[in-house]
């Protein structure tokens, strides 16, 4: 592709630019996108119907960690996607959300849910909020939305306002995926330098020391990076995922067929180990043959005259 390729893309909120790095085009581009279509902004292939039915699935996952009387969060909470099929789990629901936008519609929309407090967050930190406070933190792809600089500051921040054992789950898009590498690929197209659009993609590793890093110790890690991180007095892994699945380097439907080559290449390797040592065994049996020992000696005197032959 040149710079000077054209096209742009149909859908309207492809087409809204991100003016610049600081927290303030950040939260100006969210504004836009809130006022296009905060739906699709949020969950950009959802329906309004799955977008109710994916806020369900969200808030199950989440249901385990969640007592009854606990407090929970949600960072990047949109119109409310999540967070009003949490309020009936636990008597204290949280949202923070860079666009005031956003809020504002989520106050609209859950203001039947007397438990639920929504507020604009100013897209770096949690400082409305105490050390300890929550039982549970999530956020549902919004990491890639953000520098990972800023992604990380979060990640620092949910522990500090976690308490002691509570989760925090997040999900960001796996660059290792071939469907997730299609959408990185097509943030590549010339246009999207012209009007640059935040996203930003992870793999398995980056995720891992990231979270280690802010405190945590990373309890579950899918294919498709969804984590489930913990607060304990000492960060770590567990095992199993980072030796046994390698990351999820070689899983998964994409990675360009890693998984399979990676197998095929083992068994070449296996193959000619056998076939080293079937030619070193017939090797050894010739090397044993009378005849060929008699004519290994005759050689060797041979050898032996002709260097003691005067020059």
């Amino acid at each position: 592709m040149k710079l000077s390729d054209r096209w742009e893309p149909d859908a309207a909120l492809e087409r809204i630019g991100l003016e610049g790095q600081d927290l303030g085009s950040h939260q100006a581009f969210w504004d836009h996108s809130a006022d296009v279509d905060a739906i699709r902004a949020i969950a950009d292939r959802d329906s309004d119907e799955s977008f109710e039915s994916s806020g369900i699935t969200d808030a199950e996952a989440i249901r385990p960690y969640l007592p009854a009387d606990g407090a929970f969060l949600e960072i990047g909470c949109g119109i409310g996607r999540v967070l009003q099929h949490v309020a009936p789990l636990c008597r204290e629901v949280h949202g923070v959300d860079i666009s005031s936008e956003m809020v504002k519609r989520a106050e609209r929309r859950l203001r039947h849910l007397p438990n639920v407090h929504v507020r604009h967050g100013n897209g770096y930190d949690l400082e409305p909020f105490g050390d300890a406070s929550f039982d549970a933190v999530y956020c549902g792809f919004v990491f890639q939305h953000m520098p990972k600089t800023t992604a990380f500051n979060y990640l620092m921040e949910a522990w500090r306002v976690l308490k002691p054992d509570g989760v925090f789950r997040f999900q960001v898009p796996n660059l290792l995926r071939s469907e997730q590498f299609h959408s990185f690929s097509w943030f590549a197209r010339p246009y999207f330098a012209h009007h640059p659009y935040p996203m930003h993609f992870y793999t398995p590793v980056e995720v891992t020391q990231l979270a280690t890093r802010a405190g945590f110790w990373v309890e579950g890690l899918t294919d498709e990076i969804v984590v489930l991180a913990r607060k304990r007095e000492q960060p770590g892994v567990t095992p199993g995922i980072a030796e046994g699945e390698r990351l999820s380097l070689l899983e998964g439907d994409g990675l360009f067929g890693l998984r399979d080559a990676d197998r095929r290449l083992r068994e070449e390797q296996r193959r000619l180990q056998e076939e080293n040592r079937q030619l070193s065994a017939r090797l050894e049996r010739i090397l044993r043959h009378p005849l060929v020992r008699v004519g290994l000696r005759v050689r060797r005197g041979l050898r032996r005259l002709a260097g003691a032959a005067p020059r």
